[in-house]
């Protein structure tokens, strides 16, 4: 079973400074939730409206690969080197 991303992490590092930030992503779970539910009749009159055009089904089947892509972030790590700055993000 895939779990969601639990937490993010930054770290900023420059010659002067280090600076590391976790942020947890599990709670922002029930925030995303409330904001999908409270947006979900215009998201069904948009697909509703565009499903003649043949563009509903896209538009269906892309909340679900959005929601998809947002479960299988966990692993993802990005890096970033500049001469003076170094910053990283990984999420776990």
């Amino acid at each position: 079973m895939n779990w969601p991303p639990m937490l993010m992490h930054i770290k900023i590092k420059n010659k002067n400074t280090r600076f590391g930030l976790w942020l947890p992503l599990f709670l922002l779970l029930p925030v995303a939730l409330v904001f999908f539910l409270v947006l979900s009749p215009l998201i069904l009159i948009g697909i509703i409206v565009l499903w003649h055009t043949g563009w509903g089904k896209v538009a269906l089947f892309s909340l679900k690969a959005a929601f998809v892509a947002f479960w299988s972030l966990r692993g993802f790590k990005v890096d970033i080197q500049g001469r003076n700055e170094c910053v990283q993000i990984s999420i776990i």
